[in-house]
């Protein structure tokens, strides 16, 4: 078995957070570090919404990221220094492609200083850039401080740096690092330092400058700060005095206090402010720390916002008199975030965006409501540094959301809703309900609904076309009649008040605005009619009063196909541009098969003419056809296909619109996107995908400003494709929608009631005005159950499909759990079991019982009284069995059953249930008032914390908690549980999932890694021998057996949630893998050997030709804990899409096949088993 690994869903937890012009652009871009991820997000000013421009691979784990602007004619252009587990110092360029190419993160300096993985002696954990653009410090959590003189390089304008200045002290561990803002002097980095050992003592603040005369580093000045001292602001440098002063220097934050301090500069603290004693806020009595911040310079002041670990936001300003000498430090309280962010960045434009810390709930865009000059501010009284925490935000608007599924606790994968691919059903966050919670994750983008109206019956089609005024009219098809609507400035849908010369007596077929705004196009069963602006109109009538079947129609031009003894006929039609006549440009002939549909394509650049016509044809063929010289139709191409085309649409593609992707929707639920050349109509490229079981309908559309496709299969969710653009450098992204099934759609322009234009939308008799998210701004939708505390495990009951979710907290000195049972469709809690107090909920499994006559699913919960965790112990342990009632909604308990220790796993197995307690598992029947032993073995050297029951064999797969995975069968006449394969390696279970197959499990570790293992043939041959070798019984916890390693492979996070799933309708099933900071990846087994000797050559080659940006050595970041083995690494593979055309072909010619031949492989890859 060979994996081919590729990320669905990049980690939700944000690391890290900067701002900055690294498009070299006037607006400003938010830089996010994702874990491994580096992204660009742009928000827009206008409408308050942040799209993800850009989202890249690095194949490390970054640690610290900052912005860095080069001086002295440096441009108005940002680079990121990157700093990781590479061992390297990275400095990268972010291309736009605005110049036609790709949009890609470029390496511009890299500089290698010692060996790769997080180690604590090692640089990289934090870095700090010099506000003037000069040097930057890369420093590790001890002992290691290196300092980079960038200057610009005269031989081609880019970026230099000189060999590392080194400023580290030994037995030193940084707390903290910051940049001061000098101006023109020698740069200065400043540290919060603690020294350990013989020589330890309190903590100091640090001063490091950079001669740059001398070229090295001194530590110029120290000054003794709180042992609490956890976090720098660096205040802006300048001249001007009082509100507006500029110090220089930093603020020291610690536990309750801010203190400014600066060299040569007296001290001076203030308290930080601490919410009003309420009874309901049990942590109003603790010391507020802050943990974020941001600082915005203006000409007028600097802003500057700390946040403490309770989410709330305090304003600080320093006061300073004419000399600039600090006299006052002023703590205001601001506001209050709803979970506490990990990181903060003010934008220019009026914007704060928070980055949740930990993935505790969904990142913000807020916008300033004001700046907080009324808030409470503290001084030396006690009274006056309390405050009431605003219930609601009152300086602050939340503007945009981006969801957050981190940290992902459990998770599982069922088609609930019926929508024919599955959802993932992961439970997540911590704390309290202000994150903690069970998302619903479907693959597709959101869609928002922004009005709706009632239709007097299903209609047959929807058209939007420009109407007087500006405004838009919507066109609705009924069975004999046209409705002409308009949405108004109050968003609310009415019929219009005039039908702009349109024929409402009579269905319409097609409509389009005309070029230029000389009219409406619109195309009736019996004619084609140019209404024009001064209510003339010019009619097209087919000959011998044949009926018109289908129709497209354009700004330019029309194209209808005959009924009637029209056999396969169509005629092309051209508007003149000075009378508004429709001429007959070309009769387009099938020879035979009659017409089902047909598309225009979108004229080539720089001219009006339609460059080709698609026609859909009953003999399963869509045929192309384009004008010869004489003026024409000539067939150019054909395109066969698995059924009868039922709609067809044509959208450019490529940022110079050299081709035009033709979409065709069959009757049998699939999708064709076929690739033309916009110029000669030849035929490029044809690829499939199924979107639903019935006929699908086309729409054409604008998202994000680009063309776009919806398909709409019969009683399935739309999909959208939005128009390929070569600065993306990735193929076409079809896309679900979060939505229900649509009948017909037609774009609305932008305008100011709708900035990003929307969908007018037909489901059934209901017309809605809908606006679906840009396809490339995330692969996946999010829905949020909310929860009471943090979820520790969950089950689902097969029969009435709700959700049972232990919820696990530790508040106030003891533990507080809670059953709950929620309906995933509604969100509903239908049943809550609220736990004695000190008392955790660890661990659940539904299990059917062979002893019980009712043959009733129970509900097993293990729980543990006053748990510690190091040293694992507990006062006491029972498992709790509950059964349904109320259609199985609600829970009853039916006893309870002490245990030795903490049932850390539950499963079912052989009709019973087998608890794993510490390294002992116990096999327990049903009794009438308890649970009756009937089996117990030591089976784990450590503490057995998972439990999987082989589909079939009396055999179960145990998890250690560090000594990986073992298999262990079970005797049922000798009531014995024996050892029979374990692991040569050690590995921290955290997720195991057992294959179909039986004798295959995968796992994951603590260490980020995933494996795949399977039992040996000799085990296999000795457990289906008749009678037990003598080799099954060698003892306890042994194994006379080792695990075959099937794969092995890093993928750099926590794997919480293991299983199988088909993630594409009719596609094999994948191994799907959940992670704790919320990423979701896939792993698909290659059955072909041509394709993994395909795929295997071209990572070997992007390996060296292309190695990833950051500086990590590839091989080495996916083998982190073993060798990778079995595994080919699909986001390295996908690095294709962004590589120039050359360097491209060398790949290509190293791998024997074809730029275009990867390319589809690439994406199918994708498309066909994943998203």
């Amino acid at each position: 078995m060979i994996l081919y690994n590729l990320t669905l869903q990049p980690p939700t937890s944000i690391t890290a957070t900067i701002v900055g012009h690294f498009s070299g652009e006037k607006h400003q871009e938010l830089v996010v570090a994702r874990h491994q991820w580096l992204e660009v997000w742009r928000p827009d000013t206008a409408t308050g919404k942040i799209s993800i421009e850009h989202s890249e691979h690095m194949f490390c784990k970054i640690r610290s990221i900052a912005a860095f602007r080069l001086s002295g004619g440096g441009g108005a252009k940002d680079y990121v220094v990157l700093a990781s587990d590479s061992g390297a110092m990275t400095m990268l360029e972010y291309e736009a492609g605005n110049q036609g190419g790709r949009r890609r993160f470029r390496q511009a300096q890299s500089h290698e200083f010692g060996r790769s993985g997080l180690r604590r002696l090692m640089a990289g954990q934090y870095v700090a850039a010099d506000p003037g653009g000069r040097a930057l410090m890369v420093a590790g959590v001890e002992r290691a401080k290196l300092v980079y003189i960038v200057t610009r390089d005269s031989s081609n304008g880019g970026l230099a740096i000189a060999s590392p200045l080194e400023a580290s002290r030994a037995h030193t561990v940084c707390f903290a690092l910051a940049a001061v803002d000098v101006g023109y002097e020698n740069p200065v980095f400043a540290a919060i330092e603690g020294v350990y050992g013989g020589r330890a003592g309190a903590k100091v603040l640090a001063y490091y400058e950079v001669e740059l005369g001398l070229n090295h580093v001194v530590r110029k000045w120290t000054a003794d700060v709180s042992d609490s001292a956890n976090h720098l602001i660096a205040l802006p440098g300048g001249a001007g005095g009082g509100e507006g002063g500029a110090p220089s220097g930093v603020l020291v934050c610690s536990a309750g206090q801010i203190e400014f301090r600066h060299a040569g500069c007296a001290a001076c603290a203030a308290a930080i402010p601490r919410r009003q004693r309420s009874a309901e806020d049990e942590d109003e009595d603790q010391i507020p720390i802050i943990v974020a911040s941001a600082v915005h310079r203006t000409k007028a002041t600097t802003f500057v916002l700390a946040q403490s670990d309770a989410g709330d936001l305090f304003r600080v300003a320093v006061e300073t008199d004419e000399g600039l000498a600090v006299r006052r430090v002023r703590i205001a309280y601001f506001d209050t975030l709803a979970a506490p962010a990990g990181s903060l960045a003010i934008l220019r434009a009026g914007f704060l965006f928070a980055a949740t810390r930990d993935g505790g709930g969904s990142h913000q865009l807020l916008q300033f409501e004001n700046l907080g000059e009324d808030g409470e501010e503290g001084d030396s009284s006690e009274e006056a540094l309390r405050f009431a925490r605003h219930a609601e935000m009152a300086s602050l608007a939340a503007v945009d959301e981006i969801d957050s599924i981190a940290p992902l606790v459990a998770a599982q994968t069922h088609d609930l809703a019926g929508e024919g691919a599955p959802q993932i059903y992961a439970a997540g966050g911590r704390g309290s309900a202000a994150s903690a919670a069970l998302r619903i994750v479907r693959h597709g983008a959101e869609v928002a609904d922004l009005a709706a109206a009632e239709l007097p019956a299903a209609p047959a089609g929807v058209w939007t076309v420009a109407g007087g005024g500006g405004a838009e009219r919507i066109v609705v098809s009924l069975a004999a009649a046209t409705l002409v609507l308009e949405l108004r400035d109050d968003g609310e849908l009415a019929e219009a008040p005039d039908a702009a010369g349109l024929a409402c007596d009579a269905p319409t077929l097609a409509a389009a605005s005309a070029a230029d705004g000389s009219g409406t196009v619109q195309v009736t069963p019996a004619a084609v009619r140019h209404v024009l602006r001064d209510g003339r109109v010019r009619e097209w009538r087919p000959p011998g009063a044949r009926a018109i079947s289908c129709a497209a129609a354009s700004a330019h031009a029309a194209v209808v196909a005959l009924a009637h003894g029209g056999g396969g006929r169509a005629v092309w039609l051209e508007l003149h541009a000075a009378t508004g006549a429709l001429r007959e440009t070309a009769t387009i002939d099938t020879e035979g098969p009659g017409i089902t549909c047909v598309a225009l394509a979108p004229p080539a650049a720089g001219r009006a003419r339609a460059a080709f016509v698609a026609v859909g044809c009953g003999d399963c063929a869509v045929r192309v056809f384009a004008l010869d010289g004489e003026g024409a139709a000539r067939l150019v191409g054909v395109v066969a296909t698995a059924a009868v085309p039922e709609a067809m649409a044509c959208i450019a593609s490529g940022d110079d619109n050299a081709e035009v992707s033709v979409f065709c929707g069959l009757r049998n639920g699939m999708l064709v996107r076929t690739d033309v050349d916009a110029a000669t109509g030849e035929v490029l490229a044809s690829r499939v995908r199924v979107v639903g079981a019935g006929a699908v309908r086309l729409a054409c559309a604008r998202v994000g400003g680009a063309p776009a496709v919806v398909a709409m299969p019969a009683d399935a969710p739309p999909w959208l494709a939005a128009a390929r653009r070569s600065s993306s450098g990735r193929p076409q992204r079809l896309v679900p929608l979060a939505y229900d099934a649509l009948d017909h759609a037609a774009a609305l322009a932008p305008s100011p009631l709708l900035p990003d234009g929307a969908l007018a939308a037909v489901a059934g008799a209901t017309l809605r005005i809908v606006a679906p998210a840009r396809p490339e701004a995330a692969a996946v939708s999010v829905a949020t159950i909310p929860l009471g505390a943090t979820p520790r495990a969950l089950a689902l009951h097969p029969e009435s499909r709700h959700f049972v979710v232990i919820e696990t907290e530790r508040a106030a000195g003891a533990w507080a759990s809670r059953v709950r049972v929620v309906n995933p469709l509604d969100g509903a809690t239908t049943d809550s079991f609220a736990l004695p107090r000190d008392e955790a909920a660890v661990s659940l499994a539904l299990v059917r019982f062979a002893a019980d006559p009712a043959g009733r699913l129970l509900l097993a919960v293990g729980c543990a009284r006053a748990m510690t965790l190091r040293p694992r112990a507990c006062a006491a342990a029972c498992v709790r069995l509950f059964c349904w009632r109320d259609g199985a909604t609600r829970l009853e308990l039916v006893h309870e059953t002490a245990v030795a220790d903490v049932p850390l796993a539950l499963a079912p197995f052989a009709g019973m249930l087998l608890v794993a307690l510490g390294r002992t598992v116990r096999l327990f029947d049903l009794g009438a008032r308890r649970l009756l032993l009937k089996a117990q073995a030591l089976v784990a050297p450590t503490a057995v914390c998972q439990l999987r029951a082989h589909p079939t064999a009396l055999r179960v797969f145990v998890a250690d908690a560090q000594e990986s995975v073992r298999l262990v069968v079970y005797s049922a006449a000798a009531r014995t549980f024996r050892t029979v394969v374990d692991d040569s390696l050690p590995r921290y279970v955290t997720a195991m999932h057992v294959l179909d197959d039986g004798d295959t499990v995968v796992a994951g570790d603590k260490f980020g890694n995933v494996v795949a293992l399977r039992v040996p043939p000799a085990a296999l041959r000795a457990l289906d021998a008749d009678s037990p070798a003598p080799t099954l019984a060698t003892g306890s916890a042994s194994a006379p057996f080792r695990w075959d390693v099937v794969a092995h492979y890093h993928v750099g996070d926590i794997a919480t949630a293991l299983t199988t799933a088909a993630l594409v309708p009719g596609a094999r099933p994948v191994i799907l893998v959940a992670t704790l900071l919320g990423s979701l990846g896939a792993a698909i087994p290659l059955l072909s050997r041509s394709d993994a000797d395909t795929l295997r050559a071209l990572e070997r080659s992007i390996r060296d030709r292309a190695p990833p940006v950051s500086g990590r050595d590839h091989a080495a970041f996916r083998s982190a804990l073993a060798p990778a083995r079995a595994a080919i690494d699909g986001d390295l593979c996908e690095r294709f899409f962004l590589l120039d055309a050359d360097v491209r072909q060398s790949i290509a010619d190293d791998v024997g096949r074809s730029v275009p031949d990867i390319l589809k492989k690439l994406d199918d890859m994708r498309s066909l088993f994943a998203f």
